[in-house]
């Protein structure tokens, strides 16, 4: 039921985001070899400063719905500079609702864009979360560029190292079109559990 409700809600933020102006959509697909994985990025630019972003996650096994994964996260940004920014976040993932506090660190090029985030996520106690990404695009010739992204994050709390993930893309990008390889690992309870998944992507930027 929960995913049901999850679903529901990303969706109305989905459909009541695109009506508004200067709102980018870019879904990300994957076909891999345990799950189908949808994830997407909305960015509504209310200002020059300030930003909205929906960040919504489905994971779903093929078989059974033992390991399905959601995530859903809403956040207001606020830039300091082109590099730095701070972010309140709130959202539902496995296992419930979270709120979220953060800086973040961004460096940009024709050809790549890095960041860094810390701060503290609140969901049934405090934790320590911290998030790297990094894309890369370099031309191979006109029109075409390879493409290369990693994602990764983790928390940390007194109890250790209860949730991260690492999302991997190799591949091609052609004009707002990319695609390729793609490899997700998940780890929960100090990696006492992991899951992993590993097949193709495409991903769009509207």
């Amino acid at each position: 039921m929960k995913v049901k409700h999850a679903v529901v809600l990303a969706f109305l933020t989905v459909f009541s985001t695109l009506r508004a102006q200067k709102v980018s959509y870019t879904p990300d697909v994957v076909l891999g070899h345990r799950s189908y994985t949808y994830m997407h990025n909305i960015n509504y630019q209310l200002n020059d400063r300030l930003k909205i972003n929906n960040l919504t996650l489905f994971d779903t096994e093929y078989t059974r719905d033992k390991d399905n994964i959601f995530f859903i996260r809403n956040t207001l940004s606020y830039s300091f500079s082109k590099k730095f920014n701070v972010n309140g976040a709130f959202g539902i993932k496995n296992p419930g609702a979270f709120f979220s506090l953060y800086a973040q660190y961004r460096m940009t090029g024709p050809s790549y864009s890095f960041s860094y985030s810390i701060g503290t996520t609140y969901q049934k106690g405090f934790s320590l979360e911290q998030s790297i990404s990094l894309e890369y695009t370099p031309r191979l010739k006109e029109n075409l560029q390879g493409y290369f992204s990693v994602l990764a994050i983790g928390n940390i709390d007194n109890s250790g190292y209860p949730r991260g993930l690492q999302f991997i893309r190799l591949g091609i990008k052609q004009d707002k079109i990319m695609y390729g390889i793609a490899s997700n690992f998940d780890q929960f309870n100090n990696a006492e559990k992991t899951l992993e998944n590993i097949g193709v992507f495409v991903k769009y930027n509207f």
